[in-house]
């Protein structure tokens, strides 16, 4: 048999009264909806390797601004031996708010093997 005590206990330590009410609306708060440094590096991953067609090689620069998010990738777009003589495109991708591609352009390509002063 229960013991109502017992039961009375349970719903005290770890039931229903500890949980987070949805805000009144029923939407998410304006924080969980918003596009964070992460998502944007994870959507200018994504958007350099469908964009660009070539090899991601690594994310540069992030920030972000009114628009949403500036970016900076760099892809191999040519595979050489030795791999020093790669040659490397240097991308400018732009996010809006919501991590739609607004734009991309490329900045610059050079060999892997030469000394690059960093953005």
């Amino acid at each position: 048999m229960a013991d109502p005590a017992n039961d009375r206990s349970e719903r005290e330590e770890g039931g229903e009264d500890d949980e987070t009410p949805p805000a009144s609306d029923g939407n998410p708060s304006p924080s969980a909806n918003s596009f964070t440094l992460s998502n944007a590096q994870t959507r200018a991953r994504e958007a350099a390797q469908d964009l660009l067609e070539h090899q991601f090689e690594g994310m540069i620069k992030a920030e972000s601004n009114d628009e949403g998010w500036r970016t900076v990738v760099e892809v191999v777009e040519r595979n050489a031996v030795p791999d020093t003589q790669d040659i490397i495109g240097r991308y400018e991708i732009t996010l809006d708010g919501t991590g739609d591609v607004t734009g991309y352009e490329l900045l610059e390509r050079y060999r892997r093997g030469d000394m690059k002063e960093e953005l």
